[in-house]
């Protein structure tokens, strides 16, 4: 009896070990998956990030043929010329100033950093009701700790830099033949689709354009304003926190929160007061981009909804990372386009 009841159980137990087992292998299976999905995605946003690319050079290789009256090859190698000449011309004639304002406003970011936190730890408020910020040693942690950090760093540069590479490479291959890619994505539809299928890709081309010139636009625009409005106001390094601004403004509502952030910093060297200035100029500029250049830019591309744009940028924050929040207005444009050709205008 005892002996019955004894392999009862063990083979009870065997089954549920074994039930635990397949239950472990098959969540491991599907976390295996999401994480191959996500390096997937991100590989993906890579490549169309490279589309938007060609669309670019597209465009203006475009523009150069349809005004110089030139073949596209050669409007190609016009652009590609005039393009590899300003970039660098440029980078040749602020090479030093780009370098020494670079290396300076990490140290200058480091001590104003360093300086906020001394005021906000001194101030009596926090003396009284948070005494463990007193300790400078507790808060910042030790140069041993530092080095995940550091290493981390690193690795996301090699990934950014890798990223650029693909970008540049892909869209410079879309750019020269984009009939061979636009004729492969054609064939994939039925044949009685075919005609559709060229006239969504054809609007897909032009709404993606127009996004990527207002963006540019407005870069250029935020850029030169911001280094003018730095530099009145006395803060450091205007140059180099202007062309921050410009870079951040190609990602919409997150991007000049962002810039703020190292101007306010700077802005603690000079005084409290200049850190309300800039927090000021900062409210006046996303007003004229707001009620100012978004109109105009508006006119010519696709007007995307600020609500719709938010929470595709923090979704695809969430899931993806970085390049998920830089690509999810284009990708929010790209839908609202088939949305609206394949699903209102097709079927409803």
């Amino acid at each position: 009896m005892n002996k019955n009841v004894f392999g009862q159980r063990r083979r009870q137990g065997s089954g549920l070990a074994g039930k635990l087992l397949w239950v472990s292998l098959f969540v491991a299976l599907i976390l295996a998956v999401v994480d191959m999905l996500l390096v997937t995605v991100s590989i993906l946003l890579l490549i169309f990030a490279g589309v938007l690319f060609g669309i670019f050079l597209n465009a203006l290789t475009r523009w150069v043929s349809r005004y110089a009256r030139l073949s596209y090859n050669w409007s190609y190698l016009v652009v590609l010329l005039a393009l590899t000449l300003l970039v660098g011309g440029g980078i040749y004639y602020l090479q030093w100033q780009i370098v020494a304002q670079v290396a300076e406003l990490s140290g200058q970011l480091q001590s104003a950093g360093k300086d906020l936190f001394n005021r906000v730890r001194d101030a009596p408020f926090v003396q009284q009701y948070m005494p463990e910020l007193t300790d400078l040693e507790s808060v910042i942690p030790k140069a041993q700790s530092m080095l995940p950090a550091l290493t981390s760093g690193l690795q996301a540069v090699l990934w950014g830099l890798t990223g650029l590479i693909v970008i540049f490479f892909v869209g410079l291959y879309v750019a020269y033949d984009s009939e061979l890619y636009e004729q492969g994505l054609i064939k994939l539809s039925p044949r009685e689709r075919r005609e559709r299928a060229r006239q969504v890709l054809n609007t897909l081309r032009v709404a993606l354009g127009k996004w990527i010139a207002g963006r540019l636009f407005s870069m250029a625009v935020v850029g030169v304003l911001t280094t003018i409005g730095l530099w009145i106001l006395g803060v450091p390094m205007a140059i180099a926190l202007g062309v921050i601004a410009a870079v951040l403004t190609f990602i919409p509502n997150i991007g000049p929160v962002l810039a703020a952030v190292p101007q306010a910093l700077l802005a603690f060297q000079v005084g409290t007061d200049t850190v309300l200035y800039v927090i000021l100029f900062n409210i006046a500029l996303q007003t004229v981009e707001s009620y100012l250049l978004t109109p105009i830019v508006r006119q010519y591309e696709v007007s995307l909804p600020p609500v719709l744009t938010i929470l595709a940028q923090l979704l695809m924050g969430v899931v993806v990372g970085i390049i998920g929040v830089m690509m999810a207005a284009p990708l929010t444009v790209m839908i609202m386009v088939l949305v609206q050709m394949l699903c209102v205008q097709d079927k409803l």
